[in-house]
């Protein structure tokens, strides 16, 4: 890889986690929750038991019921 190439990865990488640190709580949470589901299937297949958070416990203020 050359160093120009480097260099754009990184500045690509550092955007990235700006973006993502602007984003709101509820947003974050949101993500967390999503990762949890996403692993959770191979964690039992491992045995272990797994308890996903729920979505829905982070909503946006003003958002739904």
């Amino acid at each position: 890889m050359e160093e120009h190439d480097l260099t754009q990865l990184l500045a690509a990488k550092q955007q990235r986690r700006q973006l993502l640190a602007r984003l709101p709580i509820e947003e974050k949470l949101r993500a967390v929750v999503r990762l949890q589901e996403m692993a959770a299937p191979i964690l039992r297949q491992r045995g272990r038991t797994v308890h996903c958070w729920s979505a829905e416990r982070f909503r946006k203020t003003g958002e739904g019921p």
